[in-house]
């Protein structure tokens, strides 16, 4: 995963791009961090039970510590996963 990109680097095969995406910053365990696909789709949910589970939150850039420019104060951060064959 390269975060803060919406491409990959020379060489590699870009397999989607997305969002960065966590737990709120107050959770306890929010040091998990995952690109979710851009163009994701809902699952259909066949129970009408409560599926409530860890909500994700979309990762928004900050001067401090990140170097602006390139990247502004308050934006998404987005991603890619990428992948690499020799």
């Amino acid at each position: 995963m390269v975060s803060g990109r919406n491409a990959c680097y020379t060489g590699w095969t870009i397999e989607y791009a997305g969002y960065l995406m966590a737990e709120h910053h107050s959770h306890a365990s929010n040091k998990n961090f995952v690109c979710v696909d851009g163009d994701a789709e809902a699952a259909n949910c066949s129970s009408g039970d409560s599926e409530d589970g860890a909500l994700l939150y979309v990762v928004e850039s900050s001067c401090n510590p990140l170097k602006c420019p390139p990247y502004v104060s308050g934006c998404e951060l987005t991603c890619a996963v990428c992948s690499y064959k020799e």
